[in-house]
Order: structure tokens, then C-alpha cells, then sequence
């Protein structure tokens, strides 16, 4: 019988991996800077998922996309798909959810840029310690969400995507065309 030595390092894959951190997640959304630093990647995939959610709570279909792609998922209409990219706010700062609607991240080859203006149709800002969602058809870069809107924004979670989808000229009422066409804008 053969035998493969392991590779220098391979064991540690097969380890149990340790739940300090993990067991910190718990106390979300009170918990350390570093804490939602290491874990940045997690929120973000919650805050799609919650996007997702809201979205099929509404009555419209949606699906995620590849990670590398300039949105997150796509939305399914009458007319035809729109693209969605989300940000997502771990907990308020000064009484406001801020979000930089920005690609990339600082340590990256390309670092941090805008992006395009047909990279994405329709923003979800998720404000995830509070479960909520609100869409735009608003690209700036720069964008927040005072406290005082989350109420309104848990009250009727599509309300903000029938004025998104509006803001875009998409009428959820018009008879569907012969065909899923994508949008162009």
C-alpha cells in the first residue's frame, strides 16, 4: 500500500476551526470593531440574503449572482431583470446608517473605485442590526439612513422598491413583453 505524506500545513485545513470569535458573533450587533472587521465578508452575504428575503416576502423572484460580479443578484419582472447591488451597514453611527457605494477595498490590486454607471440598476441599503431594507434608484456615492426611517422601512418593506422601480420608469403593473429583456440603462 502507498502511503502520502501530508503537506506542511494541509493538516490545519482539516482542523476544527476555533469558535472564539464565532461565540463574539452572538452579541451581535454589540460587538468590537475587530470583530466586524474579521467577519466583513459574513455580514455582507447577510446583508444579500436579508435583501433576497425582503425581496420574496413582496412577491419578486431574485437570484445571486458570482461573488466578483459589479451586483449581487439579479431581479426578475415582467419586463424584464434588473440587476441589484447591495451595501450593507453592520449598526448606526451618529443616529445614521452610512454606506460608500464604492467597488473594491483598499488592499486590493485595483483598490476602491466607483463604479459604472452600467455596472448595477437598483441599490438595496440593508441596515442589518435592525433587519432592514431600502431600495434606490439614488447612485451616489455617498448615501445614509437616518434612524428614523427604520420604522417606516420594517412597516412596508416593498414600499422603497415600488418607489425605486419608479424612479427607473418601471411600471410593475405594464403586461410582460414576449420576453425577459434585460434593462438597459
Amino acid at each position: 500500500m502507498t502511503h502520502q505524506p501530508l503537506l506542511a500545513g494541509l493538516e490545519d485545513v482539516f482542523r476544527h476551526p476555533s469558535t472564539a470569535r464565532h461565540a463574539d458573533l452572538l452579541q451581535f450587533p454589540q460587538i468590537d470593531t475587530d470583530t466586524l472587521r474579521h467577519h466583513g465578508k459574513e455580514f455582507g452575504r447577510a446583508g444579500e440574503l436579508l435583501v433576497e428575503s425582503v425581496l420574496l416576502s413582496v412577491g419578486v423572484q431574485s437570484v445571486s449572482v458570482a461573488e466578483h460580479s459589479p451586483f449581487d443578484c439579479v431581479v426578475f419582472l415582467k419586463q424584464g431583470v434588473l440587476r441589484v447591488q447591495v451595501k450593507t451597514a453592520t449598526r448606526p453611527r451618529a443616529g445614521c446608517f452610512n454606506f460608500n457605494v464604492s467597488r473594491g477595498y483598499h488592499r486590493s490590486p485595483h483598490g476602491v473605485r466607483r463604479y459604472s454607471e452600467s455596472d448595477f440598476d437598483l441599490l438595496a441599503l440593508v441596515c442589518l442590526s435592525e433587519n432592514v431594507v431600502k431600495f434606490t434608484a439614488d447612485r451616489r456615492r455617498s448615501q445614509t439612513i437616518g434612524i428614523e426611517e427604520v420604522e417606516s422601512l420594517r412597516r412596508r418593506p416593498g414600499l422603497s422598491f415600488e418607489a425605486a422601480l419608479s424612479d427607473l420608469g418601471v411600471d410593475q403593473m405594464a403586461p410582460a413583453s414576449a420576453g425577459l429583456m434585460p434593462f438597459c440603462y
